[in-house]
C-alpha cells in the first residue's frame, strides 16, 4: 500500500516538476528574446546614426557657385531646406547642432548676404563647419 501511495504521489508530482522545468525554460527564452530585441534596437540606432551621418556629410559639403549669384541663391535655398529636414530627423544632439550651424550658414547664401566678394571668408568658415560634421560623425559610432 505504501509503495502504491508513493507511486501515486510521484505520478501526481511529475507534471508539477515538468511544469517547473518548463517555466524555467520559458523564462530563459523570454530573457533571450529581450536580449535579442535590445541588440536589434542598438543595431537600428547605429544604422540610423550612420545613415544620418552619411546624409549630413553629403549635405554639409555644399559649396555654391558664387560666379552665378542667382543660381547660388537657388541652390542654397534648396540645400537649406534639405538641412532643415535632416536636423529634424537627427537624434544626436552634437550632430544636430553642427547641422543647424551649416544650415544657418547656407541660409546666408540663400538670402543673398554672401556674394562673390565675401565668399572667400564664408567658404573658409563653411569648410570648418564641414570638418565639425565629419568629426562628430566619426565619434558617433565609438
Amino acid at each position: 500500500m505504501r509503495a502504491r501511495k508513493r507511486f501515486v504521489a510521484a505520478a501526481l508530482s511529475l507534471p508539477l516538476l515538468i511544469g517547473l522545468a518548463a517555466c524555467g525554460e520559458v523564462q530563459e527564452a523570454q530573457q533571450n528574446l529581450q536580449n535579442a530585441d535590445e541588440q536589434l534596437r542598438q543595431a537600428q540606432d547605429n544604422l540610423d546614426a550612420a545613415s544620418a551621418c552619411l546624409q549630413a556629410i553629403n549635405v554639409a559639403s555644399f559649396m555654391p557657385n558664387f560666379a552665378d549669384p542667382k543660381q547660388a541663391q537657388a541652390d542654397a535655398q534648396a540645400k537649406a531646406e534639405e538641412l532643415r529636414q535632416l536636423v529634424e530627423q537627427t537624434a544626436d544632439q552634437t550632430l544636430r547642432q553642427n547641422l543647424i550651424d551649416v544650415q544657418q550658414s547656407v541660409q546666408q547664401v540663400a538670402s543673398g548676404e554672401i556674394t562673390l566678394e565675401s565668399s572667400a571668408e564664408w567658404t573658409r568658415a563653411q569648410l570648418e563647419r564641414y570638418r565639425q560634421v565629419t568629426t562628430t560623425c566619426s565619434q558617433i559610432g565609438n
